[in-house]
């Protein structure tokens, strides 16, 4: 297996970085200009943030975004594997890079939000040890969306959606 690496985003691939930014948030059904690309690399390298380049052989494969939301745990926000380089182990080895960097710094936890339609990163998820809290993240949203389907919760029918790609 090749040597997998992460290593904090320093500026000198921006233009790398914002493409892969802009590729991610296509594998999540959404279209961003090149200007909400910079802003949300703003975001993701302001206080409380931490963005990694994810190296699979010393060559660039995707990013790892962490945040810190308080107390002894930080989140897991964002991790995006190049879809040419899926399914090498990269994304899972990327996580436990940032797992045991925060052991490191003393955290007790990592916390991760995943939607249930990405049945993948639910396996990868559930491979590295993480388990289900039972929370709900809920969406409100004027953006038309396609349904998936539905999904009963505490006696409730949930619709479940994911945004219209275009």
């Amino acid at each position: 297996m090749e040597k997998i690496e992460i290593r904090p985003y320093d500026g000198s691939c921006e233009a790398e970085m914002l493409s892969d930014i802009a590729a991610f948030w296509t594998t999540h059904y959404l279209t961003v200009t090149p200007e909400q690309a910079a802003e949300d690399l703003r975001a993701w390298t302001a206080e409380g943030h931490e963005l990694y380049v994810i190296l699979a052989g010393g060559e660039s494969a995707g990013f790892l975004h962490m945040g810190s939301r308080g107390s002894n745990c930080d989140w897991l926000e964002d991790v995006f594997v190049r879809e040419e380089l899926r399914g090498r182990g990269i994304g899972g080895r990327a996580i436990e890079l940032a797992w045991e960097m925060l052991r490191e710094k003393g955290l007790e936890t990592m916390y991760l939000e995943v939607v249930p339609a990405n049945a993948a990163a639910i396996r990868l998820y559930h491979k590295l040890g993480f388990v289900n809290l039972n929370t709900l993240t809920l969406n409100r949203s004027v953006k038309e969306k396609s349904q998936l389907g539905t999904e009963t919760i505490g006696g409730l029918t949930f619709r479940t959606y994911r945004p219209n790609h275009g």
